[in-house]
């Protein structure tokens, strides 16, 4: 960027983005384009509106990796199952939207579609995601912080701490069950449906990452200085619990429930949900995989 363009911003500064960083990590962007829309009364979703109480978010099949509108739906329904709280989402036939762009789409029927959280009665609420809260670049999303200081500032300044540190336990158990490993900064949200207190925003963006990164085995953050799924058990939460100053009981309750609820159903629950059979196979191996006391049998 030219110098000239800069010299009547005094607090501006060019930034080097560290491209290769990312390069071993699954990420959508820039393969999977996101729209802004409205669900009208017949159904159907315009494209490029966001006027009224009904807005959604429209993800279009990727170009580079097959079938996520599938992978995403059914890793948001089995996480919702155990406890996760999501937005709706659906599944909606490319056909059923109006105004989208003249853009390259792979031969896929579906694209998957996920209620706005950001918005009452068609009124923006203010949200944050923790790459903003830390105040770091969007390409440090994998850098510098880690789950114990996620968990942290919503137990010291959010206004449901515990609740919130419970609920985050969830989504990091579930995130090692499903084999996603794009958990990062900007995949976690503070929500102020006050505009004043801060708590966790309803969880999104979970996706089984491993069909689509060979050999994926790791978190998008450190957990009680861990980064392998696979190395990962119930004495890894008993420490980040720790580190964080919450009771371990009131965690392990949490992820107990979740665990048991997976293994009753969620082996089922796949034969039911849209996720394409060779991801279905990846994601039992890894069940088997894990460490026993997080294994899901699937016989």
């Amino acid at each position: 960027m030219p110098k000239w363009a800069l010299n009547h911003r005094e607090q501006v500064e060019t930034v080097q983005v560290d491209v290769e960083h990312s390069q071993g990590k699954f990420s959508l962007a820039g393969v999977q384009m996101k729209f802004s829309s409205v669900k009208n009364k017949n159904g159907r979703f315009n494209i490029g509106q966001d006027a009224n109480s009904d807005s959604w978010i429209i993800k279009t099949p990727s170009t580079v990796h097959k079938y996520v509108p599938y992978n995403e739906y059914t890793a948001m329904k089995l996480a919702e199952f155990v406890g996760v709280n999501i937005p709706e989402i659906k599944l909606v036939e490319l056909k059923q939207l109006d105004n989208l762009p003249d853009i390259q789409l792979p031969n896929e029927i579906h694209a998957y579609a996920i209620k706005r959280f950001d918005r009452q009665e068609g009124q923006r609420v203010h949200t944050e995601d923790f790459a903003q809260v830390f105040q770091v670049y969007s390409h440090e999303k994998y850098k510098k912080f880690n789950y114990e200081q996620i968990a942290n500032a919503l137990y010291q300044y959010g206004s449901q701490g515990l609740k919130d540190v419970q609920q985050i336990a969830r989504r990091l158990l579930v995130n090692i069950l499903l084999a996603n490993g794009d958990a990062h900064l900007k995949n976690w949200s503070l929500i102020y449906p006050d505009s004043k207190r801060p708590m966790l925003s309803p969880a999104y963006d979970i996706v089984s990452t491993l069909p689509y990164v060979e050999g994926e085995q790791e978190f998008a953050l450190n957990m009680a200085k861990n980064k392998n799924w696979y190395q990962a058990d119930m004495a890894s939460f008993e420490t980040w619990a720790k580190r964080i100053g919450v009771p371990w009981q009131a965690i392990k309750v949490h992820l107990e429930e979740t665990l048991a609820l997976a293994r009753v159903h969620w082996s089922q629950m796949l034969t039911e949900l849209p996720m394409h059979e060779l991801h279905q196979q990846m994601l039992k191996a890894h069940w088997q995989n894990l460490h026993h006391d997080f294994r899901i049998d699937c016989t």
